[in-house]
């Protein structure tokens, strides 16, 4: 039922109405007092019409406002929830899931035959009614669904959600614990008893792997009913069975883990298929395949450590270095190793290098090309202050004894603040005492301490060229420090925090190309967008937007799509609806008058969480009902649904809606006042008078 009422306003008090009434009358009795050549009655007639025009125009310059207020019943409102997802028909045959959704029209049809208003959302969106929903997704978030469904109808007449679901949530955060302002009536679908199945549950692996390496791939199968019979599980690459291997699952309703030791022999995004081979009697083979998406990069980061002499230093670094998986060490000692170590070097450790004697030829062009990091020591440091980029000593061979303080300015890198505090801890060592200058900007990790007084002479300094980067460690014997550091907290965090961290940064090369492009990730699922991250540098190494990009994209079987977009400021460039497998992209633009290029892979995987498990859960869903106040109902008495709508009896809200309009914008006001005046021109007219 709707009624409206409506209310005349005005900016200023209504009794100035008076003086619109009065301004129409004066001008009537000017303008129709004299003497007229047509009778008295017309005369009349013709000063009302000119009363009524004028005293319009002057109730308008009042401002005038129309306050039109609607009231309307709103009925209460039920939300059929849907399940929408795979799992939910994968457990009936096709005759009774149809069965199914002709029940669940119906209850739809009872709830509004009781009075209510039903709308209808499934897990991604509403739709108009039951039958339109499509069982189809790959993942279940109830707890998005009901949450969603209340935010949608907050302040809202929501009587209560009918959801029907088979429980079987397996993405994002529990539903049965969720706080909800209606009652849900809770349809169980589905079948609760195990079916007799093999499924994989998960692979567990590495994402990332080094190139030439072996890794292991654990496959976790899930057995229920096949107890003591023999399963053959299998890993494919491009198609061909490179692994297989049988086992014999001793319990119903157990995981039984494989793992697979599988070389990484190419560099990029490989899949890998796992399967395990159908039984007879399986209810679904759906859940017996699924993919691994790694990404195999280069070899790992090569570093040498290059003394003059044994030092317990080289053993201590060394021990930082190898607990890094992507890193490998070399030591070369001048005199002693014999061979030549291989490169190229991602970074160079010189500890008191060059000496007097200049450095081998090999390992000085080395570092005309390669990061570096000085340790210089106390003796001679004429020749490691020619060579080092970043600062020189005037010591005369003279030093002293210094522990580190750290520099809280300091922004290259994070080092965990709440293990500077065991730097107080750490012994003094030799560093060299004299005269100092730096060569160029320097950014200083640690000064020296002389006794507990911090000092400005630098202890380790850092400089990060254009080119290279490279540090001086002015001094050495910091092995001492991982000794006191264990001895006094039975562990070495600080000092492998530290050095780690120093290595790590020296080590990783800066990427200074004037055009990049990458992937947010490197695995998606075929549900997101794929974001590719797009930098365009000038000249002066400056960040530039609004440029044309070329994006080719290709698939395993080389099929390409061609894309173009500009980018800018605020957003990545997204891609969507790629099927799953390997890409390659290619991405082109003009920069500084050249055609540059940026290269990639990613991979996009099939979300498919409801393969993996079949069984209902209705628990979670009595759960959810007895938390909401609500109630859980059986598919079987599925037209019983309607029931406690019936009964709860909620009743119609009257709302109002108020809309206030200005009279003037009213078109039939100017419809009003052209006859107002055309038919006193017409009169006048008439009767032989203007």
């Amino acid at each position: 039922m709707i009624f409206a009422s409506l209310l005349l306003k005005t900016d200023v008090p209504s009794w100035f109405i008076l003086f619109c009434l009065l301004a129409g009358a004066l001008y009537a009795f000017l303008l129709y007092s004299k003497k007229t050549p047509w009778s008295k009655n017309t005369n009349r007639a013709l000063a009302g019409l000119r009363f009524v025009l004028v005293t319009l125009l002057c109730f308008l310059l009042m401002g005038p406002l129309l306050n039109q207020v609607t009231f309307f019943e709103e009925k209460p409102v039920v939300v059929i929830a849907v399940d929408n997802s795979a799992s939910v028909p994968a457990t009936y045959e096709e005759s009774e899931f149809e069965s199914l959704k002709t029940q669940l029209a119906e209850a739809s049809k009872e709830i509004i035959d009781a009075g209510y208003e039903v709308k209808v959302k499934s897990l991604q969106d509403y739709v108009a009614s039951v039958d339109e929903v499509n069982y189809d997704q790959n993942a279940t978030n109830l707890e998005s669904l009901l949450k969603g469904i209340s935010s949608d109808y907050e302040q809202q007449n929501l009587a209560g959600v009918v959801l029907a679901s088979d429980g079987i949530h397996n993405y994002g955060i529990s539903p049965q614990f969720t706080q909800l302002n209606f009652p849900v009536v809770a349809i169980g679908l589905g079948d609760t008893i195990p079916a007799k199945d093999l499924s994989i549950k998960s692979l567990n692996y590495n994402k990332i792997v080094y190139e030439g390496n072996r890794f292991p791939l654990v496959v976790e199968v899930f057995n229920n009913g096949f107890v003591n019979e023999s399963v053959k599980v299998q890993v494919l690459k491009k198609g061909k069975v490179i692994e297989e291997k049988s086992f014999s699952p001793k319990g119903d309703e157990q995981i039984n883990s494989l793992e697979f030791i599988l070389n990484a022999e190419t560099k990029g995004i490989e899949t890998y298929q796992v399967q395990i081979l159908p039984l007879e009697g399986e209810n679904s083979t759906l859940n017996n395949t699924q993919q691994a998406f790694l990404e195999i990069v280069d070899s790992k980061q090569k570093i040498l450590i290059a003394a003059r002499a044994p030092h317990p230093d080289i053993k201590a670094l060394r021990n930082v270095i190898d607990q890094n998986e992507g890193t490998e060490v070399q030591v070369y000692i001048d005199g002693i190793t014999s061979e030549t170590p291989e490169g190229p070097f991602d970074l160079i450790v010189l500890h008191q290098l060059p000496a007097i004697e200049s450095l081998p030829v090999w390992l000085d062009n080395a570092l005309k090309t390669t990061n570096s990091f000085y340790i210089t020591g106390t003796s001679s440091l004429s020749a490691i202050n020619e060579k080092n980029p970043v600062l020189s000593y005037n010591n005369a061979g003279q030093s002293d004894n210094a522990g580190p303080h750290f520099n809280p300015n300091f922004e290259l890198f994070k080092i965990d603040e709440v293990l500077t505090q065991r730097l107080a801890e750490y012994p003094p060592i030799s560093v060299p005492y004299g005269q100092f200058m730096f060569k160029t900007q320097a950014d200083i990790l640690l000064y020296q301490r002389i006794g507990s007084v911090p000092t400005q002479r630098p202890l380790l300094s850092i400089y990060n060229g254009d080119e290279l980067k490279s540090a001086v460690f002015s001094g050495s014997d910091f092995w001492k420090w991982s000794l006191q550091e264990y001895a006094l907290n039975n562990d070495q965090k600080m000092f492998n925090n530290l050095m780690g961290k120093l290595i790590q940064y020296l080590a990783t090369k800066d990427d200074k190309r004037n055009f990049r492009v990458n992937t947010e990730r490197n695995q998606y699922y075929d549900s997101e967008a794929i974001e590719f991250n797009t930098e365009v540098y000038n000249e002066l190494y400056e960040k530039v937007y609004d440029r044309n990009i070329d994006l080719t994209i290709t698939d395993e079987q080389g099929a390409k799509q061609e894309l173009n977009y500009v980018n800018n400021a605020g957003s990545n460039y997204k891609v969507t609806g790629l099927n799953p497998g390997v890409y390659s992209f290619e991405a082109s633009a003009t920069v500084n008058g050249k055609r540059e290029v940026a290269q990639g892979t990613f991979s996009v995987q099939k979300l498919d969480l409801e393969n993996i498990n079949l069984t209902a859960n209705h628990q979670l869903l009595k759960n959810i009902a007895n938390n909401s106040g609500g109630e859980f109902i059986p598919q079987e008495r599925i037209n019983e649904a309607s029931n406690y709508f019936k009964n709860l009896s909620a009743k119609p809200i009257t709302r109002s809606d108020e809309k206030l309009q200005s009279i003037i914008n009213n078109p039939w006001l100017l419809l009003l006042f052209l006859l107002l005046v055309s038919t006193e021109w017409f009169i006048r007219k008439y009767n032989g008078s203007y």
